[in-house]
């Protein structure tokens, strides 16, 4: 769906995806995944304004993908909980760094926060997620 619905001009206009090393103190495994994304006003809730129901979806996706590379021989994880914490109105057009890293992993549950930042590094967005990870050999 991400890929699908977003990938349109005027709304994901390009991205690009990579890992680095997390500073971030609750970070459990040194590693955090980013996504960079150039957006315009296909995204909007109001006028200038990526919709909150956005900036949640690119929360999901991100945590969702810490979440895989943290237990990869495990099928994918499905998201249990969601919080989002809205920090401040996301203008568009703009590019928006997206950051999400582990903080703990028990058993099948998978702990995850994420981050949205403006081009200057401000927070707009913040969530934190649980994801519970495929019981081995099931689909």
């Amino acid at each position: 769906m991400f890929n699908a619905v977003l990938y349109k001009p005027g709304a994901i206009d390009a991205h690009v995806s990579f890992q680095r090393p997390c500073a971030e103190p609750d970070n459990s495994s040194g590693i955090e995944q980013c996504m960079l994304f150039s957006i315009g006003p296909h995204v909007d809730g109001k006028v200038g304004r990526a919709h909150g129901g956005f900036n949640s979806l690119i929360l999901d996706q991100l945590t969702g993908s810490a979440a895989f590379f943290a237990v990869p021989d495990s099928p994918p994880p499905a998201t249990a909980t969601l919080t989002v914490d809205y920090k401040a109105p996301i203008s568009t057009p703009c590019v928006i760094l997206a950051r999400a890293w582990v903080i703990e992993v028990s058993g099948r549950k998978i702990w995850v926060r994420g981050v949205i930042e403006d081009g200057e590094g401000k927070v707009m967005a913040s969530g934190k997620a649980l994801f519970i990870a495929g019981r081995p050999g099931a689909l």
